[in-house]
């Protein structure tokens, strides 16, 4: 049966198991905050370091679906970044088998094993959608990335503020800031930003690195005066405006330590 659907994959997770590290702990209790198991219409599976969400049945139109699997992972984006963790994710639709036996759940399709396959040969991170598919996300701005796949921002704040502004900083009135949620997030999207890119410039191995180059060059290439500023002055909320109060510290760089942990190794 066709169906929404769609396929999360954290990013080093086999890494993070071998280190036992403490943000496979704050993973899963991430995953099971989301708001997705309380949707009616979708289902979510959910195994090792996998995400899966598709469509119950076909009763509301496929642009009902892609909706709320991307706010979700829009959702799920902002809160792995928090402790710099990303994901690979593929939406698409495709034909998806679920079943409730007895004592397992038992789901087959096409749409996974093309996911699973595309998944690995995407370059960068974050969400993808399949250009038959495209149409069917309103909200976010969707960047061509291959004959099969566009890119999805989710740095939405960002791209709101850059529609709004025409790509020009400072802002006349900091208030908009805070009299509108336009822009709520801003600051999430800032810090995200100066995040990979300070993983793009110095983690050592060449592969890795380059995941964080192509989403970087996404980004800078869709926003470009924008990143002439904040390139200029390493990503500090205050270009914003000067009387900007951010509730995140920006010469917090968390992505220092995760490098400084890789040198060690």
């Amino acid at each position: 049966m066709q169906k929404a659907f769609l396929y999360i994959d954290i990013l080093a997770f086999e890494s993070l198991v071998r280190s036992k590290s403490a943000k496979v702990e704050r993973i899963f209790k991430i995953f099971d905050s989301l708001k997705v198991f309380q949707h009616h219409a979708l289902e979510t599976i959910v195994f090792s370091d996998t995400i899966i969400v598709f469509s119950k049945d076909e009763g509301n139109p496929i642009h009902y679906y892609f909706t709320f699997l991307t706010e979700y992972s829009q959702q799920l984006f902002y809160k792995l970044s928090e402790i710099n963790i990303y994901f690979k994710a593929i939406l698409c639709t495709g034909e998806f088998n679920f079943k409730k036996l007895t004592n397992f759940q038992a789901y087959h399709g096409q749409a996974l094993i093309d996911a699973y396959k595309d998944e690995k040969c995407l370059p960068g991170f974050g969400l993808f959608v399949k250009k038959q598919d495209t149409g069917n996300i309103n909200a976010f701005i969707e960047v061509p990335l291959s004959e099969e796949y566009n890119f999805v921002i989710l740095c939405q704040s960002f791209s709101n503020l850059y529609r709004t502004t025409s790509g020009f900083l400072p802002v006349d009135d900091v208030s908009i800031f805070e009299e509108t949620d336009t822009f709520f997030r801003i600051e999430e999207d800032i810090r995200f930003l100066r995040e990979i890119n300070y993983y793009r410039l110095n983690i050592p191995s060449e592969r890795i690195r380059e995941k964080y180059e192509k989403v970087y060059s996404i980004y800078k290439s869709t926003f470009p005066l924008f990143f002439e500023k904040f390139e200029t002055y390493g990503f500090d909320p205050f270009i914003l405006h000067t009387d900007f109060i951010p509730s995140l510290n920006p010469e917090e760089i968390d992505a220092m330590r995760d490098v400084a942990e890789m040198n060690k190794h």
